[in-house]
């Protein structure tokens, strides 16, 4: 794993040094995984695998899923969902995407295997494109507005829907010939002569269901649809269906495959399923906790099966789908909710909405490789380092590490725990309103003095409260002692040696009750504490660079990130590296030391500036 881990660092490295002031080069750790959308086998070359992520990597693998690595740029495309990718026939690769963060949709293509891309969307509306394919020398793209197509490789498209407005949200696509099959969300359309006239074809098929993929089966007419109703079956090219449910205990079912000996493959929002009697039952073959994205295979390898999940990466199968093991090696795109650095050096990831690697990892090693995840654990929301007794706040409940097992605290009991907070001997939950207090081995409620939570911290040994709005309180000896914010509506967080609060109006620092606030930003900026006592926070101000506090010398760093502000969930700042957390990236890091000579500006002047 750690010469694997060094090879996708060094190729990072090349797509993410950064200046103005000194090469930043920030690599990856070994925390595998992510939301996989999109899978493509070259068939001339069937050891050579693309997938596209929901955080717009297209990644690379050259032996059958052992490893990977991007195939150009570590983000292709930043903001966008890689929903499908495309191998032609004349080798080019092509990208069908959709906005991470609201509306609107493009189509790439690459001619050198991902490395580099060029925009074809002439012609297209500008929303969500879901699926592409070939046909009769002609290229599909489905969109949310309908179906459109490109006689000229995607240098213009033409909108072959636009006499039926009724045919929207276009999630599937199946092309033989002139023959065009369109699944949209309330059914299926055809199309006999190339996009130029469409009909319903609804003979069996329930209304409102949602088409997500159409596969052909091994005979001649055969179609298989996956829906958000189970799946169908069409004996004469989509004219009638037939349902099949049975044996299918999730009914959510995303993509469907039909291998040459006949057997179906079904992928779920709860596992993998396979039928080898034409449909008619079904069983289960993977983990529940398994979310189907998609499937593929090639008739040259009809055993080898590829499976991509929702936040569980790649998962292979060398038996026609009865046993499956994971291939994330490489894969850069785990979804890290929060990271937390105890006093022994040991780093924390908490990992959710992976299937079966949902959960917290932990690091020895600074940061740079990630074991685990633990199990059984409900969606991990914020960790805190409290001492020896790490604590997760949770879906359901609050739960702490002892002896290497997290355990539930009881007497909090299973409700959502929105924040934990932790410093100098004073840790407090927080779950809606109600706090909670550590007293000893127990947590007991705490009474917030009328007081109505929305944040909370630990700061200079008191329980701070924010109301969300214009309201601010020091807990004192069960009293609530009002105070009044630089600003309203900022969230309060805790630093290792002080007080932070964030929002709207900017960031603010105070050590204790006796201090005065300390502005960093007048602009509207996100705060992530990284547990040091020497660069305790960083920064991400909208619409600008990122900032490294520097507490000694008063000094903000500018830090560029090599993924999209949005995606940094969490910061931690471990043995002379600065580790930053995405949803969607992993975990990142770079050296202190080159960060601090990328450019720095004092407190009072990036301050007066806003």
């Amino acid at each position: 794993m750690r010469a694997l881990a060094s090879l996708v660092q060094c190729v990072l490295c090349a797509g993410l040094c950064l200046s103005p002031a000194v090469a930043v080069e920030w690599r990856q750790a070994a925390l595998w995984g992510g939301d996989v959308r999109s899978l493509v086998i070259d068939p001339a070359r069937p050891e050579r695998l693309f997938a596209g992520t929901s955080s717009g990597q297209v990644l690379l693998s050259e032996n059958g899923g052992g490893m990977w690595m991007p195939a150009g740029l570590p983000v292709a495309f930043p903001g966008w969902v890689v929903n499908d990718l495309l191998l032609d026939a004349e080798g080019r690769l092509w990208a069908a995407l959709w906005g991470l963060w609201g509306a609107g949709g493009n189509v790439y293509v690459s001619t050198d295997g991902g490395i580099t891309w060029a925009e074809r969307s002439e012609g297209l509306p500008g929303t969500q494109v879901y699926r592409l394919a070939t046909g009769g020398g002609r290229l599909f793209a489905a969109t949310r507005r309908g179906v459109y197509g490109s006689d000229d490789g995607g240098t213009n498209w033409r909108h072959l829907t636009g006499a039926h407005p009724e045919i929207q949200k276009v999630s599937s696509l199946l092309v033989d010939g002139s023959t065009v099959l369109a699944g949209t969300w309330r059914r299926a359309y055809k199309s006999y002569d190339g996009g130029a006239s469409w009909r319903g074809v609804f003979t069996g098929m329930v209304l409102d269901s949602e088409v997500f993929s159409l596969q052909p089966g091994p005979a001649p007419g055969e179609v298989w649809a996956s829906t958000c109703g189970w799946v169908y079956r069409s004996a004469n090219g989509g004219e009638s269906w037939r349902r099949y449910q049975r044996g299918l205990d999730e009914r959510r079912t995303q993509a469907i495959r039909a291998l040459p000996n006949g057997r179906l493959l079904a992928g779920t929002v709860a596992g993998l399923y396979v039928s080898d009697d034409a449909g008619a039952s079904w069983s289960r073959r993977t983990s529940p906790e398994l979310v189907i994205s998609t499937i593929t295979h090639l008739a040259a390898q009809p055993s080898r099966v590829y499976v991509g999940t929702e936040g569980s990466g790649v998962w292979v199968s060398d038996d026609g789908g009865d046993s499956f093991r994971q291939s994330n090696q490489g894969l850069t795109a785990a979804r890290v909710a929060d990271l937390a650095r105890l006093a022994n050096g040991e780093v924390l990831a908490a990992v959710r909405h992976a299937g079966p690697d949902s959960g917290i990892f932990s690091s020895r090693d600074g940061g740079l490789s990630f074991s685990g995840p633990s199990s059984g654990l409900p969606t991990v929301l914020e960790l805190a380092a409290a001492a020896d007794r790490p604590l997760a706040a949770t879906e359901k409940g609050l739960y702490e590490r002892q002896y290497g097992e997290w355990r539930l605290v009881s007497e909090v009991g299973r409700r959502r725990i929105d924040q934990v907070s932790s410093s100098a001997g004073l840790t407090v939950a927080r779950s809606g309103e109600q706090l909670f207090r550590r007293a000893g081995e127990r947590f007991v409620p705490v009474e917030s003095a009328g007081a109505k939570p929305r944040s909370v911290a630990v700061a200079g040994g008191d329980l701070w409260i924010g109301d969300g709005g214009a309201r601010l309180w020091r807990l004192v000896t069960g009293k609530a002692e009002a105070l009044t914010p630089p600003f309203a509506g900022g969230r309060l967080g805790s630093l290792s040696q002080g007080l932070l609060l964030v929002g709207e109006g900017g960031a603010y620092l105070r050590r204790d009750a006796r201090s005065p606030w300390q502005p960093l930003v007048g602009a509207p900026s996100r705060g992530l504490p990284t547990g040091d006592d020497d660069y305790p926070l960083f920064l991400l101000p909208v619409g600008d660079s990122a900032r490294l506090l520097e507490r000694d010398n008063l000094l903000l760093h500018r830090v560029s990130l090599p993924v999209p502000r949005q995606d940094v969930t969490a910061a931690a700042v471990v043995g002379g590296r600065l580790l930053v957390a995405t949803a969607g990236h992993g975990v990142v890091w770079s050296e202190l030391r080159d960060l601090l000579d990328s450019g720095a500006e004092p407190w009072a002047r990036l301050s007066s500036a806003r």
